[in-house]
């Protein structure tokens, strides 16, 4: 009897260990299965904003998608219910701001956020290159302006030039006469911004020539004043001739009675110079003879003479006997050398000319023997 009862105490127990192994077995497959499964559907979620940096009041749009969700609540920047997935565009942002985002799920729940950043930096300013090419000319000369500008929109010129300009450009500027100042402003969103450029004209000197030919004459003779200028503007003549001159030119001076001295003046904006020439009378006392008169001032009538025009001589070897005559067409003229007269007795007489060619009666003789 005693076998049989520790045969059954056996049995038992190998029994009762198969089920605790069996037991075990279904223990660890079930724990094992039900991991994978809770894995599978746990929540998630991903949040974005495009774009992350904006300049106040600008906007951006946030979108969002999730798995294993039923609902999605925003906070922070934002608020309310949201759909598991979608997007927003948020508007009219100041300051810096964070977006929050909660879904919930079977399995729990999930959150995520996403930064935009307000930069309070304003758009970049203008900035502008002016450059002049050459910046000192002669008169009359010319200088090229070459520009460059960045963050611009549109520019305009002020001071020696004027009018809209592209924002980049180049440009030529002729016949300069004075010193002269070139600006540029170009305005874009970041304000607007100026460059100045000085070019400066060369004082030009002037320069002039003044000749007479011949510079040495007999008494009554001519002499032919010629003068070059350059860089003038005007010229102007003194001494014993007067008025404005051209620039250049030739002039011829009758019956100089005397020595001379003639001037020129040549002037434009910056300065002045002048040049002056002589002219020296030659008389011999042999073969010439001098005349000298007084201008009459009253016609026969009794009025007064306003109307001269010069004068004419007449002269010869025989008295009140003229073969010879010489036309004075310069009334201020007083004197008059009659040159190369033969050895003889030889007289003279004057008369005076109107401007309607009116001759007066002679005057008194005169003579002089040449021998």
């Amino acid at each position: 009897m005693r076998r049989k009862t520790i045969q059954s105490s056996i049995l038992n127990a190998l029994i009762s260990l198969a089920l605790v192994i069996s037991l075990m077995g279904c223990n660890g497959s079930s724990s094992s299965t039900s991991t994978d499964e809770d894995q599978s559907q746990s929540a998630a979620i991903t949040l974005s904003a495009s774009p992350t940096t904006v300049s106040p009041n600008d906007s951006t749009t946030l979108t969002w998608s999730s798995t294993n969700t039923t609902s999605c609540s925003a906070s922070g920047g934002w608020s309310g219910n949201k759909g598991t997935s979608g997007s927003e565009v948020i508007s009219q942002l100041q300051t810096d701001t964070v977006f929050n985002l909660t879904c919930t799920g079977d399995n729990g729940s999930v959150d995520s956020s996403v930064s935009v950043t307000v930069s309070t930096e304003g758009p970049a300013s203008p900035t502008v290159s002016l450059v002049a090419n050459p910046t000192s000319v002669s008169l009359n000369g010319s200088t090229t302006l070459t520009w460059l500008s960045n963050n611009t929109e549109s520019c305009s010129a002020s001071g020696h030039w004027s009018g809209s300009r592209g924002t980049s450009g180049e440009e030529t500027i002729d016949s300069l006469t004075e010193n002269s100042t070139f600006t540029l402003t170009c305005t874009g969103p970041g304000g607007a911004q100026s460059d100045t450029v000085n070019v400066v004209v060369d004082d030009p000197a002037v320069t002039v020539d003044l000749t007479a030919s011949p510079s040495t004459i007999s008494l009554n003779g001519s002499t032919t004043l010629t003068w070059n200028s350059t860089n003038a503007e005007s010229c102007t003549a003194s001494g014993d001739w007067s008025g404005s001159k051209d620039l250049s030119g030739t002039e011829t001076i009758d019956g100089l009675t005397g020595d001379r001295q003639f001037t020129l003046t040549c002037s434009n904006a910056y300065g002045s110079v002048s040049d002056s020439v002589d002219v020296t009378i030659t008389s011999s006392s042999n073969g010439t003879a001098l005349l000298s008169w007084t201008p009459p001032t009253q016609n026969t009538d009794g009025s007064a003479l306003t109307d001269l025009t010069g004068y004419i001589i007449y002269y010869g070897t025989a008295s009140n006997n003229y073969t010879e005559t010489v036309n004075i067409d310069n009334p201020g003229i007083t004197s008059y050398q009659i040159d190369n007269l033969s050895a003889a007795d030889w007289y003279f007489v004057i008369t005076a000319v109107n401007s309607s060619n009116v001759e007066s009666v002679y005057s008194s003789e005169v003579s002089k023997t040449i021998d």
